[in-house]
């Protein structure tokens, strides 16, 4: 496995100045980084030869793209704009010789039942398949972290991938499914024909009354924590991901509220440590 890292980690330095992005690009190659997923909230202003020269320019690849918009809608109007813009970060993937998309289409509709949601995020992958297909592009879902998501759980994420079709793939994310309150090396067995790229995050366990946090299904409390100091077993992770074969990135990400840029020198080293073993 190579490390990767999820600029959106550093979101914060990047809001308020703190960093640049291609002073965030020089940081993570300064952590021993190979690769770099690109959120497109993250590099507005940018055209994508740009993000493509700056990455180049840091002496690192694009290992994944990200973006996209809700496809849980049915047909209508709406749905072929939801379409159109996912379109837009197909392109951008190709455009910046990424080497996959990630797509965030998961948040169903208010009041929508998970179930539909899936059905209909999956239609609307299989309408883009053959369009990421004729661009070069891996196209993925992740297991998505929110409550609105229509799948978290290993389970939730194939059955959404195997309905839109064989060319739709999955990003592994090791913190997301517990939000679903599934376990992160039991969805590495479920889904591990499909994974072609992977990120690490990790959370910290709070108290029941704790506010200003996320909640699983099953009421547990959690907030983001750096990479190897939480409550996720990142050496069975990483034993599972090798068990299965997985060779690709493995991309840092910190959702913590202390300081993004100490978190990133620490979870790195933590993940180096493991990877170089």
């Amino acid at each position: 496995m190579k490390l990767g890292f999820m600029i959106y980690s550093l979101g914060r330095s990047l809001a308020d100045k703190t960093l640049t992005v291609p002073g965030a690009l020089a940081l993570m190659k300064e952590l021993g980084v190979e690769g770099v997923d690109i959120t497109t909230w993250h590099v507005e202003g940018y055209t994508n030869a740009e993000v493509r020269q700056m990455v180049a320019d840091a002496g690192l690849v694009t290992s994944c793209y990200i973006g996209g918009v809700s496809l849980a809608m049915g047909p209508g109007p709406e749905r072929q704009e939801a379409l159109d813009e996912t379109k837009k970060v197909i392109d951008g993937a190709a455009e910046t010789e990424a080497l996959c998309a990630l797509i965030t289409a998961g948040g169903c509709l208010p009041g929508q039942d998970k179930t539909e949601g899936r059905r209909n995020i999956s239609a609307g992958l299989a309408e883009l398949a053959p369009y990421a297909k004729a661009q070069g592009v891996v196209l993925t879902i992740e297991d998505f972290g929110a409550s609105t998501s229509a799948y978290q759980t290993g389970a939730e994420c194939l059955e959404c991938i195997e309905m839109a079709g064989p060319e739709v793939m999955l990003t592994y994310d090791s913190g997301n499914m517990i939000l679903g309150d599934d376990d992160p090396v039991d969805f590495i067995r479920v889904t591990k024909d499909r994974i072609v790229h992977a990120h690490a995050k990790d959370w910290r366990l709070l108290s029941p009354d704790a506010e200003n946090c996320l909640t699983s299904r099953a009421g547990r409390k959690y907030i983001g924590e750096t990479v190897g100091q939480g409550i996720i077993d990142y050496p069975a992770v990483v034993a599972a991901l090798n068990g299965i074969g997985y060779d690709g990135y493995f991309s840092f990400e910190y959702e913590g509220s202390g300081d993004p840029i100490q978190a990133a020198r620490e979870g790195t080293a933590y993940l180096l440590g493991l990877l170089n073993k």
